[in-house]
């Protein structure tokens, strides 16, 4: 018994020790961050674990300021890029890394799809600018200091801190550093975060990975330093809230029926072409070769010569392979515009005013909703503290984006129309505010 027992020490003597309910992964991630089992447990507790500042760190009692340097590493990709090939195994074990919080094979795996599949790039660029071009104002009580927050927010580029906040439709999550300025009167700039440098525990707490591969809780900085943005496709950890999560198996079905339609088109978009000789020339090298020749000017230029003897015959694939694929490609491409836009109609499937209003309803609602989130993540992580910070007053003040429908003047204009028809009179002011146009009241003619 004490030979076995001897055996297998020396059997897992060299094997990595593994924490209780940690997966090899996250093992392997905090070997790399230099930390032992011990340490490790201050990030993760039993199943993952949740993220806590460590208890010998301070946190600041406002926002750091001055120098960005401490946050540049976190712009950094670390040379991290993903060059192997496609396959369902992979994209299976991208997705269980992420679904254990740690996302950098699924965010480089999101960059390869966006540079590689314009489709689903363009409805993702449709969606986005959609809240971008959207008009934002601060409302509040003073006039004078809507204006200082509104002047703060421009000169801090709001406007792209906006557009890279939206990158969120597709990861499912996108953050940045805010650089206030000394006690937090104002934010001089912020900087952008790469999604591959995330990481989140079991209970979604966001840590950031450094340069030298340690991972740092982002709840070990003022709770104000960072702004994040989560768009939730469903219930469940950040990584897996993207509109991409569940577009890559079709990314991955499309993109090997492209390959197998290059290859068709490669073999059958110029037709074989076999000529039929007596095996006598056949013999003949030097007729072989002329003959090859000759098909081969057929095939490229549409001309050549060969024998009266000669039979050519023409091959080409049976039915219509290449219909197929391309009705499958459509197919795949449908789905990506229902899931990203709420939608499949065109300009020429959403005719008529029934189908065209109900798809108008559609992006209405969606990009009220998109708003309305964005809205929220900008009050509660950016506002509210420099409101505070700066006029130690909570609430007063709020940033609000104009998603409302532009009126139909059209409309308006049928119905003043019906109303003076059935004698009744619209004041001239309401028509004058409405429609921005002047009236001009006309001289009585021929006056008796």
């Amino acid at each position: 018994m004490k030979e076995i027992s001897s055996h297998s020490q020396q059997k897992n003597a060299g094997k990595k020790k593994v924490l209780p309910g940690k997966s090899p992964l996250q093992a392997v991630a905090f070997s790399a961050a230099g930390k032992d089992e011990n340490a490790a447990t201050t990030d993760f507790s039993m199943k993952y674990g949740n993220f806590f500042p460590s208890s010998s760190g301070k946190i600041q009692s406002t926002p750091l300021s001055g120098s960005n340097a401490e946050f540049q590493q976190f712009i950094s990709s670390f040379g991290r890029s993903r060059t192997g090939k496609l396959t369902a195994g992979m994209i299976a074990n991208t997705l269980i890394e992420a679904d254990n919080g740690f996302l950098a094979s699924q965010a480089e795996l999101y960059h390869s799809v966006l540079e590689k599949e314009p489709v689903i790039a363009a409805h993702l660029q449709t969606r986005i600018l959609a809240v971008a071009a959207c008009d934002w104002t601060v409302s509040g009580p003073d006039p004078k200091r809507v204006a200082e927050l509104t002047k703060i927010l421009q000169n801090m580029r709001i406007e792209e801190l906006l557009r890279h906040l939206l990158n969120a439709f597709s990861y499912g999550y996108a953050g940045a550093v805010l650089l206030w300025e000394e006690g937090g009167r104002a934010i001089r700039s912020f900087q952008e975060i790469l999604p591959e440098n995330f990481l989140f525990d079991a209970t979604g707490n966001p840590a950031l990975r450094t340069l030298s591969g340690a991972i740092r809780p982002l709840n070990s900085y003022h709770p104000n330093q960072f702004i994040l943005h989560y768009h939730k496709l469903k219930s469940g950890s950040a990584g897996s809230g993207g509109l991409l999560r569940p577009l890559l198996w079709l990314y991955f079905f499309k993109h090997y029926a492209l390959r197998d339609r290059a290859r068709f088109l490669e073999k059958f978009g110029i037709p074989f072409i076999i000529a039929r000789i007596s095996n006598e020339d056949f013999e003949n090298e030097e007729v072989r070769r002329n003959v090859l020749a000759s098909l081969g000017k057929i095939v490229s230029d549409g001309s050549g010569v060969v024998s009266g003897d000669s039979q050519i015959q023409v091959l080409a694939p049976s039915g219509n392979p290449s219909g197929e694929y391309q009705a499958f490609l459509e197919y795949i491409d449908k789905l990506y515009a229902l899931l990203i836009l709420g939608q499949t109609a065109s300009s020429s499937t959403s005719s008529g005013f029934s189908k065209g209003q109900i798809q108008e309803n559609v992006r209405r609602d969606i990009l009220e909703a998109d708003c309305r989130a964005l809205m929220s993540t900008i009050n509660s992580r950016l506002l509210a503290p420099l409101e505070y910070f700066r006029y130690g007053t909570k609430n007063e003040y709020s940033f609000q984006l104009d998603f409302s429908s532009p009126e139909n003047l059209m409309e308006k204009a049928q119905i003043v129309k019906l109303l003076s028809e059935s004698g009744l009179a619209v004041s001239p002011e309401w028509i004058r505010n409405t429609f921005n146009i002047q009236l001009v009241q006309e001289l009585e003619k021929d006056k008796k």
